[in-house]
Protein backbone atom coordinates (compact mmCIF):
# COMPACT_ATOMS: atom_id res chain seq x y z
CA UNK A 1 0.00 0.00 0.00
CA UNK A 2 1.07 2.90 -1.00
CA UNK A 3 1.40 6.46 1.49
CA UNK A 4 1.38 9.82 1.48
CA UNK A 5 4.23 12.05 2.48
CA UNK A 6 3.66 13.63 6.01
CA UNK A 7 3.45 17.13 5.20
CA UNK A 8 4.14 20.33 7.53
CA UNK A 9 0.38 20.79 7.91
CA UNK A 10 -0.39 17.29 9.29
CA UNK A 11 2.79 17.55 11.40
CA UNK A 12 1.06 20.80 12.73
CA UNK A 13 -1.79 18.98 12.88
CA UNK A 14 -0.38 16.22 14.90
CA UNK A 15 1.76 18.46 17.16
CA UNK A 16 -1.43 20.47 18.17
CA UNK A 17 -0.66 23.59 18.96
CA UNK A 18 -3.81 24.46 20.45
CA UNK A 19 -2.79 22.52 23.52
CA UNK A 20 0.77 23.84 24.02
CA UNK A 21 -0.40 26.05 26.23
CA UNK A 22 -0.89 23.04 29.20
CA UNK A 23 3.08 22.97 29.00
CA UNK A 24 4.24 26.57 28.55
CA UNK A 25 2.76 27.82 31.37
CA UNK A 26 4.33 25.34 34.42
CA UNK A 27 7.70 26.56 32.51
CA UNK A 28 6.82 30.05 32.93
CA UNK A 29 5.54 29.33 36.51
CA UNK A 30 8.94 27.43 37.22
CA UNK A 31 10.75 30.39 36.06
CA UNK A 32 8.77 33.22 37.94
CA UNK A 33 9.36 30.85 41.27
CA UNK A 34 12.99 30.81 40.60
CA UNK A 35 13.31 34.53 40.74
CA UNK A 36 10.55 34.40 43.66
CA UNK A 37 12.03 32.01 45.82
CA UNK A 38 15.62 31.49 45.02
CA UNK A 39 16.25 34.86 43.20
CA UNK A 40 17.87 33.32 40.26
CA UNK A 41 16.89 33.24 36.44
CA UNK A 42 18.98 32.79 32.79
CA UNK A 43 17.55 33.59 29.84
CA UNK A 44 20.22 31.18 28.27
CA UNK A 45 18.14 28.27 30.56
CA UNK A 46 14.82 29.95 30.28
CA UNK A 47 14.47 30.24 26.23
CA UNK A 48 15.36 25.95 25.54
CA UNK A 49 13.04 24.80 28.20
CA UNK A 50 9.90 26.60 26.52
CA UNK A 51 10.97 24.69 23.16
CA UNK A 52 11.91 21.88 25.05
CA UNK A 53 8.53 21.55 26.96
CA UNK A 54 6.33 21.98 23.75
CA UNK A 55 8.28 19.68 22.07
CA UNK A 56 7.38 17.48 24.68
CA UNK A 57 3.44 17.65 24.54
CA UNK A 58 3.99 17.39 21.20
CA UNK A 59 5.37 13.79 21.06
CA UNK A 60 2.78 13.10 23.92
CA UNK A 61 0.30 14.36 21.02
CA UNK A 62 1.00 12.26 18.14
CA UNK A 63 2.19 9.38 20.05
CA UNK A 64 -1.26 8.99 21.45
CA UNK A 65 -2.89 9.76 18.12
CA UNK A 66 -0.59 6.85 16.63
CA UNK A 67 -1.50 4.28 19.53
CA UNK A 68 -5.40 5.31 19.15
CA UNK A 69 -5.30 5.15 15.51
CA UNK A 70 -3.73 1.47 15.31
CA UNK A 71 -5.59 0.49 18.11
CA UNK A 72 -9.03 1.16 16.16
CA UNK A 73 -9.78 3.89 18.83
CA UNK A 74 -9.92 6.71 16.26
CA UNK A 75 -12.83 5.41 13.65
CA UNK A 76 -14.75 8.21 11.42
CA UNK A 77 -18.03 7.13 13.06
CA UNK A 78 -16.72 8.80 16.40
CA UNK A 79 -13.95 11.28 15.26
CA UNK A 80 -16.35 13.70 12.25
CA UNK A 81 -13.21 16.41 12.94
CA UNK A 82 -10.15 16.40 10.49
CA UNK A 83 -7.69 18.49 12.08
CA UNK A 84 -8.13 16.08 15.43
CA UNK A 85 -7.61 12.40 13.69
CA UNK A 86 -4.81 13.74 11.65
CA UNK A 87 -4.30 9.87 10.37
CA UNK A 88 -8.26 8.87 9.74
CA UNK A 89 -8.17 11.63 7.11
CA UNK A 90 -5.09 11.93 5.19
CA UNK A 91 -3.38 8.80 3.89
CA UNK A 92 -0.06 9.01 6.22
CA UNK A 93 2.13 5.69 7.19
CA UNK A 94 1.14 5.13 11.09
CA UNK A 95 5.27 4.33 11.15
CA UNK A 96 5.92 7.22 9.94
CA UNK A 97 3.75 9.24 12.47
CA UNK A 98 5.09 6.98 14.96
CA UNK A 99 8.63 8.34 14.06
CA UNK A 100 7.77 11.92 14.30
CA UNK A 101 6.44 11.27 17.40
CA UNK A 102 9.83 10.12 18.36
CA UNK A 103 11.51 12.78 16.47
CA UNK A 104 9.39 15.71 18.58
CA UNK A 105 10.70 13.78 22.04
CA UNK A 106 14.55 13.63 20.83
CA UNK A 107 14.30 17.54 19.91
CA UNK A 108 12.71 18.06 23.06
CA UNK A 109 15.96 15.86 25.03
CA UNK A 110 18.17 17.61 22.93
CA UNK A 111 17.23 21.47 23.43
CA UNK A 112 17.44 19.92 27.18
CA UNK A 113 20.51 19.71 27.51
CA UNK A 114 21.96 23.09 28.34
CA UNK A 115 19.10 23.55 30.91
CA UNK A 116 20.31 19.83 32.54
CA UNK A 117 23.93 20.53 32.69
CA UNK A 118 22.50 24.07 34.43
CA UNK A 119 20.78 22.17 37.24
CA UNK A 120 22.27 18.79 37.69
CA UNK A 121 21.35 15.32 38.65
CA UNK A 122 17.79 16.87 40.00
CA UNK A 123 16.77 18.44 36.79
CA UNK A 124 18.01 15.31 34.88
CA UNK A 125 16.06 12.78 37.04
CA UNK A 126 12.86 15.06 36.49
CA UNK A 127 13.18 15.19 32.73
CA UNK A 128 13.80 11.70 32.64
CA UNK A 129 11.14 10.78 34.89
CA UNK A 130 8.70 12.87 31.96
CA UNK A 131 10.10 11.60 28.80
CA UNK A 132 8.96 7.76 30.14
CA UNK A 133 5.63 9.34 31.19
CA UNK A 134 5.26 10.17 27.84
CA UNK A 135 6.30 7.08 26.27
CA UNK A 136 3.92 4.94 28.78
CA UNK A 137 1.09 7.49 28.41
CA UNK A 138 0.18 5.88 25.03
CA UNK A 139 2.62 2.63 24.41
CA UNK A 140 2.70 -0.34 26.31
CA UNK A 141 0.09 -3.46 27.03
CA UNK A 142 -1.90 -0.91 29.91
CA UNK A 143 -0.81 2.35 28.84
CA UNK A 144 -1.75 5.70 31.24
CA UNK A 145 -4.26 6.64 28.98
CA UNK A 146 -6.82 3.32 29.32
CA UNK A 147 -6.62 3.63 32.99
CA UNK A 148 -8.04 6.22 35.39
CA UNK A 149 -4.92 7.86 35.69
CA UNK A 150 -5.13 9.94 33.20
CA UNK A 151 -6.25 13.33 35.01
CA UNK A 152 -3.66 12.89 37.71
CA UNK A 153 -0.88 11.50 35.33
CA UNK A 154 -1.25 14.59 33.20
CA UNK A 155 -1.92 17.34 35.29
CA UNK A 156 0.53 15.91 38.14
CA UNK A 157 3.65 15.57 34.95
CA UNK A 158 2.68 18.66 33.13
CA UNK A 159 1.46 20.88 35.83
CA UNK A 160 3.66 19.80 38.74
CA UNK A 161 6.65 17.69 37.59
CA UNK A 162 7.62 20.29 34.70
CA UNK A 163 7.42 23.04 36.85
CA UNK A 164 10.09 21.36 39.47
CA UNK A 165 12.19 20.52 36.72
CA UNK A 166 11.65 24.29 35.69
CA UNK A 167 12.63 25.67 38.70
CA UNK A 168 15.30 23.14 39.20
CA UNK A 169 17.05 24.01 36.17
CA UNK A 170 17.88 27.70 37.48
CA UNK A 171 18.46 26.62 40.96
CA UNK A 172 19.70 23.03 40.79
CA UNK A 173 17.56 21.43 43.44
CA UNK A 174 13.50 21.35 44.18
CA UNK A 175 12.08 23.40 47.25
CA UNK A 176 9.14 21.20 48.51
CA UNK A 177 7.11 24.96 48.39
CA UNK A 178 6.98 24.50 44.86
CA UNK A 179 4.83 21.46 44.59
CA UNK A 180 2.23 22.89 46.21
CA UNK A 181 2.27 26.29 44.50
CA UNK A 182 2.36 24.28 41.50
CA UNK A 183 -1.46 22.74 42.45
CA UNK A 184 -3.55 25.34 40.46
CA UNK A 185 -1.96 24.20 37.44
CA UNK A 186 -2.30 20.44 38.28
CA UNK A 187 -5.76 20.85 38.91
CA UNK A 188 -6.13 22.79 35.53
CA UNK A 189 -4.47 20.95 33.26
CA UNK A 190 -5.76 17.62 34.57
CA UNK A 191 -8.94 19.65 33.70
CA UNK A 192 -8.23 19.38 30.12
CA UNK A 193 -7.75 15.65 29.89
CA UNK A 194 -11.39 15.07 32.09
CA UNK A 195 -13.35 17.59 29.88
CA UNK A 196 -12.09 15.57 26.91
CA UNK A 197 -12.56 12.26 28.73
CA UNK A 198 -16.09 12.86 29.82
CA UNK A 199 -17.19 13.86 26.63
CA UNK A 200 -15.54 10.86 25.22
CA UNK A 201 -17.22 8.22 27.42
CA UNK A 202 -19.29 6.06 25.45
CA UNK A 203 -16.29 6.00 22.59
CA UNK A 204 -14.05 5.25 25.61
CA UNK A 205 -16.41 2.55 27.11
CA UNK A 206 -16.54 1.01 23.32
CA UNK A 207 -12.71 0.67 23.00
CA UNK A 208 -11.99 -0.54 26.32
CA UNK A 209 -11.16 2.59 28.07
CA UNK A 210 -11.32 2.76 32.08
CA UNK A 211 -11.04 5.96 32.35
CA UNK A 212 -12.02 7.98 35.07
CA UNK A 213 -15.61 9.32 33.58
CA UNK A 214 -15.86 6.18 31.94
CA UNK A 215 -16.19 4.65 35.09
CA UNK A 216 -18.19 7.03 37.14
CA UNK A 217 -20.56 7.77 34.71
CA UNK A 218 -21.67 11.41 32.82
CA UNK A 219 -23.30 12.96 36.31
CA UNK A 220 -21.05 12.08 38.45
CA UNK A 221 -18.24 13.08 36.67
CA UNK A 222 -19.81 16.20 35.51
CA UNK A 223 -20.25 17.03 39.63
CA UNK A 224 -16.69 15.82 40.45
CA UNK A 225 -15.87 18.45 37.33
CA UNK A 226 -17.71 21.05 39.07
CA UNK A 227 -15.49 20.31 42.41
CA UNK A 228 -12.70 20.66 40.67
CA UNK A 229 -13.63 23.66 38.91
CA UNK A 230 -14.58 25.29 41.83
CA UNK A 231 -11.39 24.28 43.98
CA UNK A 232 -9.23 25.36 41.09
CA UNK A 233 -10.27 28.90 41.27
CA UNK A 234 -10.18 28.95 45.32
CA UNK A 235 -6.35 27.65 45.34
CA UNK A 236 -5.43 30.37 42.83
CA UNK A 237 -6.71 33.21 45.46
CA UNK A 238 -5.43 30.87 48.57
CA UNK A 239 -2.18 30.25 47.47
CA UNK A 240 -1.96 34.33 46.14
CA UNK A 241 -2.87 35.61 49.56
CA UNK A 242 -0.38 32.51 51.46
CA UNK A 243 2.47 33.44 49.24
CA UNK A 244 2.36 36.99 47.14
CA UNK A 245 -0.03 39.05 49.03
CA UNK A 246 0.95 42.08 46.93
CA UNK A 247 -0.39 40.22 44.05
CA UNK A 248 -3.37 39.87 44.59
CA UNK A 249 -5.33 42.05 43.62
CA UNK A 250 -3.99 41.19 40.11
CA UNK A 251 -4.75 37.21 40.82
CA UNK A 252 -8.78 39.07 41.52
CA UNK A 253 -9.09 41.25 38.84
CA UNK A 254 -7.64 37.93 36.25
CA UNK A 255 -10.00 35.54 38.31
CA UNK A 256 -13.14 37.98 37.75
CA UNK A 257 -12.20 38.26 33.87
CA UNK A 258 -11.78 34.29 33.51
CA UNK A 259 -15.26 34.06 35.04
CA UNK A 260 -17.48 33.83 31.78
CA UNK A 261 -14.93 31.33 30.69
CA UNK A 262 -15.10 29.53 34.59
CA UNK A 263 -19.22 29.17 34.67
CA UNK A 264 -19.34 28.13 31.07
CA UNK A 265 -17.55 24.91 32.30
CA UNK A 266 -19.77 24.39 34.77
CA UNK A 267 -22.77 24.57 32.85
CA UNK A 268 -20.74 22.42 29.83
CA UNK A 269 -23.29 19.30 29.52
CA UNK A 270 -19.68 17.17 28.62
CA UNK A 271 -21.65 15.32 25.52
CA UNK A 272 -19.74 14.02 22.50
CA UNK A 273 -21.87 16.71 20.43
CA UNK A 274 -20.53 19.19 21.80
CA UNK A 275 -16.68 18.25 22.10
CA UNK A 276 -15.23 20.46 20.60
CA UNK A 277 -16.77 23.40 22.19
CA UNK A 278 -16.16 22.28 25.36
CA UNK A 279 -12.29 21.76 24.62
CA UNK A 280 -11.86 25.00 23.32
CA UNK A 281 -14.11 26.39 26.56
CA UNK A 282 -11.65 24.62 29.15
CA UNK A 283 -8.52 25.70 26.79
CA UNK A 284 -9.80 29.39 27.37
CA UNK A 285 -10.58 28.83 31.03
CA UNK A 286 -6.88 27.28 31.60
CA UNK A 287 -5.17 30.49 29.82
CA UNK A 288 -7.13 32.92 31.82
CA UNK A 289 -6.89 31.32 35.24
CA UNK A 290 -3.08 30.78 34.26
CA UNK A 291 -2.38 34.18 33.45
CA UNK A 292 -4.71 35.65 36.49
CA UNK A 293 -2.04 33.22 38.53
CA UNK A 294 1.46 34.19 36.74
CA UNK A 295 0.28 37.87 36.87
CA UNK A 296 0.05 37.54 40.93
CA UNK A 297 2.88 36.00 41.23
CA UNK A 298 4.95 38.61 39.10
CA UNK A 299 3.62 41.62 40.43
CA UNK A 300 4.65 40.30 43.93
CA UNK A 301 7.83 39.81 42.33
CA UNK A 302 7.99 43.89 41.21
CA UNK A 303 6.79 45.08 44.28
Amino acid sequence: MSYQAITFKNAVGLAAPHTWAASVFPVLLGSLLSVALAERFDPLVFLPLIGAAVLLQASVNTLNDYYDFIRGVDLKENSDEPDDAVLLYNDIDPKRVRLLGACFMGAAVLLGVYPVYRGGLVTLLLGAAGCLTVVAYSAGKHPVSYLPLGEAVSGGVLGGLLTAASFSAFTGRVDPRVWVLSVPLIVGIGLIMMTNNTCDIERDRRSGRKTLPALLGRERARRLYGICVGFWGFSILALTLLFFHRGTLASCLGLALSGPALLRLLRAPLVPALRSACMGAVMRAVLWTSCSYLAGIALDILL
